[in-house]
């Protein structure tokens, strides 16, 4: 009877919760409306100006953007927490802010993430190529079902690796944002709409954010908003595969959600102290719920044998974790130049969630300006965490326990990263490739580079490299 209680108790805690949540979007939505609605007003009041009205942004910019990541680690959760981890990512993106007009700008950003993963080959390691075969083998080893009878789990090809090396996969994403500023440029409001697509997985999403000046533009107040909504394909292990003839551990179950929606407000305040010192606050709150574990992540329990199949170890079931959470994060940044040519930024964070969760994070960043044009910022970041309450290595878990995960990203860890950014801005353009008395106001404004190493303590490691040109016409 308790148990039932609690039950009941809970389902009306999370139906609370996000009734609360919507209401509170609403009323957000309501009062920053009439917020835009009176600045808009005394805007036109206040403000009769027949002279010249500086645009927000004078003409087109467009960001190249490309990211390289590469990481290696032995803590694959797909197989248990106990794998190879090596990754690769490869980001191309394109970001564009066109002005509409005076105090309107619509920002148009797209990219594809091209990644390559030897966890995610192992899925499904049933599913190989059938022999001698050529345009035709199907090796579906991430997809939904497979093909392949369960005589091939009797070759000694079925590890699924072959000679093809990780499987690569792409992800489309892209946003529209549009920013209308007021004529005192004091007030500023904006609405934006979001994409992702990849194997298994869409998402849309929303948003809106605020922003307002005053005491002379030395404080700042920002608030935004998103939804997301995503759809997910139930992507199994091969073992629990029925297309694959094995007969899944006792127990197990199919997952009875596919999607996943996340609700966010952040708020912020900024302040110039004086003319070299600058500070801000800021606080987030996140709820999402649906499907919220990796359902092709596997678990196996200490109090259940292991069972092999061509020496594949068989999971005896998937990642389940609670289908609500709620994060809440808070941060403050607090920035001072030393001098005309040192500028100290420095960033803390602290995090919590509702699944036990917690986390600090240090960040300073040093920029040296070593020439007009020039500018070198050396950076360090660290990051310390303490665990999940449903965490726990392979083999740890008992197969009693309602929720369970063996991913390290849960787990307990602290972590370092070290970087170098180098910054070419001069004030007519890279190569001088200014055209403006032509008419034509091309120029290749800014490069920035950037290399960071990361070093975590259960022995994941990456290298990243970013890359960033920006351009005006």
């Amino acid at each position: 009877m308790e148990v039932k209680l609690v039950a009941v108790a809970a389902v009306i805690s999370n139906k609370q919760l996000k009734k609360i949540m919507k209401r509170l979007l609403i009323v957000l939505l309501v009062v920053f409306t009439a917020i835009i609605n009176a600045q808009e007003k005394k805007d036109s009041i206040a403000v009769n100006r027949t002279a010249y009205k500086k645009k927000v942004l004078d003409n087109v910019e467009v960001n190249f953007l490309y990211s390289n990541y590469l990481q290696n680690g032995s803590h694959a959760a797909v197989t248990g927490g106990v794998g190879d981890e090596k990754l690769t990512d490869n980001t191309p993106a394109i970001l564009i802010n066109i002005p509409l007009n005076a105090d309107a700008i619509l920002s148009v950003d797209f990219g594809v993430d091209f990644t390559t993963s030897a966890s995610t080959d192992q899925i499904n390691p049933f599913a190989v190529a059938v022999t001698g075969g050529g345009e035709g083998d199907d090796r579906d080893k991430s997809g939904t079902t497979s093909s392949k009878s369960s005589a091939l789990l009797k070759t000694s090809a079925s590890t699924g690796g072959g000679d093809d090396g990780p499987p690569a996969h792409a992800r489309k994403h892209g946003s529209l944002t549009y920013t209308h500023t007021s004529d005192n440029r004091t007030f500023s409001w904006g609405v934006d709409g979001a994409f992702s697509s990849e194997q298994g997985y869409n998402s849309v999403g929303a948003g809106i954010q605020f922003r307002k000046s005053f005491n002379n533009d030395n404080s700042e107040i920002n608030f935004n908003s998103s939804a997301y909504f995503d759809k997910l394909d139930l992507i199994y292990p091969g073992e629990f595969r029925t297309s694959e003839g094995l007969s899944p551990s006792v127990g197990f179950k199919l997952l009875d959600l596919n999607h996943r929606n996340s609700f966010s407000a952040a708020l912020s305040f900024s302040q110039m102290l004086n003319k070299r010192m600058q500070i801000s606050f800021s606080a987030d709150i996140i709820y999402q719920e649906g499907l919220l574990s990796t359902n092709y992540q596997r678990v196996y329990f200490k109090d259940k044998p292991i069972e092999t199949v061509n020496n594949i170890e068989l999971a005896h079931d998937v990642e389940r974790l609670p289908s609500t959470r709620s994060k809440h994060p808070f941060g403050m940044r607090f920035n001072y130049a030393v001098s005309d040519v040192i500028i100290l930024r420095t960033f803390y964070r602290y995090y919590s969630d509702d699944w036990g969760v917690s986390a600090n994070t240090y960040d300073i960043q040093v920029p040296l300006k070593l020439s007009e044009s020039f500018t070198v910022y050396p950076m360090y970041r660290h990051h310390s965490q303490q665990q999940s309450t449903y965490f726990a290595p392979k083999s740890s878990h008992k197969s009693t326990e309602t929720f369970y995960t063996s991913d390290y990203d849960l787990s307990t860890f602290s972590s370092s990263q070290y970087g170098v950014g180098f910054t070419i801005a001069p004030p007519l353009g890279i190569f001088k490739l200014d055209t403006s008395n032509a008419g034509n106001p091309f120029r290749f404004k800014s490069f920035d580079i950037r290399y960071n190493y990361y070093s975590r303590s259960d022995g994941l490691k990456a290298n990243i490299l970013s890359l960033n040109a920006q351009f005006s016409f």
